[in-house]
C-alpha cells in the first residue's frame, strides 16, 4: 500500500514540469516585456531551471518506477542544489559594499566563445557589478532571493515522486 493511494507519479511529474516551465515563462517575461537583462549569474539559473523542465518532461515520458523515480529525485536534487549555489553566490555579492564588488566583465557568451568552459565558469562565479546594478525587488525580495526560494522548493518537489510512491 503506498501512501498515496490514488496518485498517478506520471501525473505529478506533469505537473512539475508545468510549474519550472512557469518559472522560466517568468523570467523571459521580465526580461523582455519589462526590459529586466539578466547578468551572468540570472542567464545560468535559468539554464539550470530549463534543465529541470527537460528533467521532468522526460520523466512524465518515462514514467519510472521506483529506480527510476529515486534517479529523478537525486538529479532533481544535484541540479537545485547548483542553483541554490549559483543563487547563493549572486546574493552574496549583492551584500557586498561598492567598494568591494569586482568590476564588470565580458558578458557570458563572449566568455564562452572565446575560453574554456571551465575557464569561462570560474570568471562567472566571479562575479562582478553587473550582478548587483539595478537589482529588482518583488514584494519586498530581490529577484535573486526569489529566485533561491523557487530553487529550494524545487529540491524538495523533486522528491515528491519517490515519496508518493513509497510504501508504508
Amino acid at each position: 500500500m503506498t501512501i498515496f493511494p490514488t496518485t498517478n507519479i506520471r501525473r505529478i511529474y506533469l505537473y512539475l514540469c508545468l510549474v519550472t516551465f512557469l518559472v522560466v515563462l517568468g523570467s523571459f517575461i521580465l526580461q523582455y516585456g519589462f526590459k529586466l537583462q539578466p547578468c551572468n549569474l540570472c542567464i545560468i539559473d535559468r539554464a539550470l531551471i530549463i534543465v529541470m523542465v527537460f528533467m521532468f518532461c522526460v520523466a512524465y515520458l518515462h514514467n519510472p518506477k521506483r529506480v527510476g523515480q529515486l534517479f529523478y529525485a537525486l538529479l532533481g536534487f544535484l541540479i537545485t542544489l547548483a542553483g541554490i549555489a549559483v543563487t547563493a553566490r549572486h546574493l552574496w555579492l549583492l551584500q557586498l559594499p561598492s567598494d568591494k564588488v569586482p568590476e564588470c566583465g565580458p558578458g557570458l557568451s563572449y566568455l564562452v566563445e572565446t575560453m574554456p568552459f571551465h575557464q569561462a565558469l570560474a570568471i562567472v562565479f566571479s562575479g562582478d557589478s553587473e550582478c548587483t546594478k539595478n537589482v529588482p525587488y518583488f514584494l519586498g525580495l530581490s529577484l535573486p532571493l526569489w529566485t533561491m526560494v523557487a530553487f529550494i522548493l524545487l529540491a524538495v518537489a523533486s522528491w515528491i515522486p519517490w515519496f508518493a510512491g513509497a510504501k508504508k
